[in-house]
């Protein structure tokens, strides 16, 4: 049975998508929430890379002298390569309009889940190399053991981006579903899958205690990917959004932005032929 999704926008959002016909996707690593994806935001440096190597050899993929930096790769390449919506159950709270008020002038658009997802695939083909989401976000994560848990749960799902699927429970109130597009075109085209073939790390290894195999894959490691490293500070994505009306089921425009506004915003709906759902009444007094 399909399921019910919402998101608040901005007024520029909301133009692009109706009027440009644009859609707007965002790195996480980006977010303002750094324990999202913080496996992510921790792969810079030497001494981040070791720790991730380690945890891999002794956790993920033990002793495994090809699977840990191809894991790496696909890691360091999800941070890069993937963008995502924020989709919410509820169909609106206080917390929500709240959070995401954009002064007063937040847009909650609405859909269902499975035309999401179909239309999304639509736009990011699969014969293309992107792989497209929708996931109920789970809510577990603990600051005390960020890095363990994240890389467990690369563990249990295969997926590198799987982390982007976690957040701390002060935010349960979102209710968040998370829309998620991973470009896989340029981890095929770099070769980084052959990495441990490339290096035949089996022999480099040959002899070596544990902690000296760990020094090896870091160093190895930081260095391919410094010669990969052309990644570009674009933060945001923006897509043609195809036919809006696959997916987009209705509009309402924030319990408390002025008249004006809410006509501006319905005016466009008519135009468009979207369906307006007024302006919220959450602080009306029935």
């Amino acid at each position: 049975m399909s399921k019910k999704l919402f998101r608040y926008i901005g007024f520029e959002d909301f133009i692009n998508l109706t009027i440009n016909n644009k859609d707007r996707f965002v790195r996480p690593s980006s977010w303002d929430d750094k324990y999202e994806g913080y496996l992510f935001s921790h792969m810079e440096t030497p001494e981040d890379v070791r720790q991730i190597v380690s945890e891999m050899y002794h956790k993920l993929c033990p002793r495994n002298y090809y699977a840990i930096p191809d894991n790496y790769f696909r890691m360091w390449h999800s941070k890069w390569f993937t963008y995502a919506q924020c989709w919410s159950k509820h169909p609106e709270t206080d917390a929500m309009w709240r959070c995401y008020s954009y002064g007063n002038r937040a847009i909650r658009i609405r859909t269902k889940d499975d035309k999401l997802l179909s239309h999304t695939k639509k736009v990011f083909p699969e014969e293309e190399q992107f792989s497209v989401y929708l996931e109920k976000v789970n809510y577990d994560l603990n600051k005390k053991s960020i890095l363990e848990q994240q890389i467990s749960q690369m563990k249990d799902s295969l997926l590198a981006h799987e982390t982007y699927f976690h957040k701390r429970p002060a935010f349960r109130h979102e209710g968040e579903y998370r829309l998620l597009i991973a470009d896989n075109s340029l981890y095929s085209a770099e070769g980084l899958s052959s990495f441990g073939v490339k290096f035949k790390i089996e022999e480099q290894v040959k002899g070596k205690t544990d902690e000296e195999i760990i020094d090896y894959l870091t160093e190895r490691i930081c260095a391919q990917r410094a010669d990969w490293d052309r990644i570009g500070d674009n933060n945001v994505r923006i897509e043609d959004a195809g036919d809006i009306s696959e997916f987009l089921e209705g509009v309402m425009v924030h319990p408390v932005a002025p008249k004006w506004y809410v006509d501006i915003i319905e005016e466009i709906c008519q135009s468009k032929k979207i369906k307006f759902d007024g302006q919220s009444e959450i602080y009306k007094l029935k």
